[in-house]
């Protein structure tokens, strides 16, 4: 049976893929980590139980935790992260060490244990804005927020490690998400709650920018 280890499973994205994985490859052990921080809710996860389902709750930080967690995948998918420009804008200080240290973490772990397969979940976010047209694989990185910063060096330790190990990591950078579960906080949900309760809509600038969107 293959076994896969989803990183910050619990949260909007990773129980989306979960939910999924658990869909398309029914015969596939999936161990799910997860902090629970305020983004990571174990009512995502509801009707998963039972056999090819298991749940640690731990730091990808704490390389013991890692290293169980780790132990027979084949493949983990790395979705952990603090996600939110607006929080990265107000303090730095966790998006480097979830998103920087606890990637080198991770890395370092699977290596040491032969993870065959490492796919760190990155973001669009990376490229920074541009006037015109859209970016390519190709395009450099010029992330403008801590959040983008932080996720731009986790992905340059993975291109390290790759480079540097021969580990084999995969590299994904997703555009703006949306959907069912996803945190009040974020701008879907923030417009739609805020309308209902007559409160304004935030914008930054003069609301003429344009981002791709992709459904969860």
């Amino acid at each position: 049976m293959k076994k896969i280890l989803v990183t910050g499973g619990a949260g909007f994205i990773g129980s989306a893929f979960v939910r999924g994985q658990r869909w398309i490859r029914p015969d596939q052990h999936i161990i799910v980590l997860d902090k629970l921080t305020y983004s990571g809710n174990l009512d995502n996860l509801q009707g998963l139980e039972g056999p090819g389902f298991s749940f640690i709750r731990g730091d990808i930080n704490d390389p013991d935790v890692m290293a169980e967690a780790l132990l027979g995948c084949d493949a983990v998918v790395h979705f952990a992260a603090e996600s939110h420009v607006d929080r990265s804008l107000s303090g730095a200080a966790d998006f480097i060490t979830t998103n920087v240290a606890g990637v080198n973490t991770l890395l370092s772990c699977a290596r040491a244990m032969g993870t065959p397969r490492v796919l760190l979940v990155s973001t669009d976010e990376v490229y920074g804005s541009i006037a015109f047209g859209s970016f390519t694989e190709e395009d450099p990185v010029r992330p403008r927020n801590p959040y983008a910063a932080s996720k731009a060096a986790g992905e340059l330790l993975g291109l390290a490690y790759h480079e540097s190990y021969g580990l084999p990591v995969l590299i994904t950078r997703g555009t703006n998400t949306y959907g069912p579960n996803q945190h009040l906080e974020k701008v879907l949900p923030l417009f739609i709650t805020n309308a209902m309760d007559g409160e304004p809509l935030p914008l930054y600038g003069d609301g003429k920018n344009v981002r791709d969107w992709l459904y969860v």
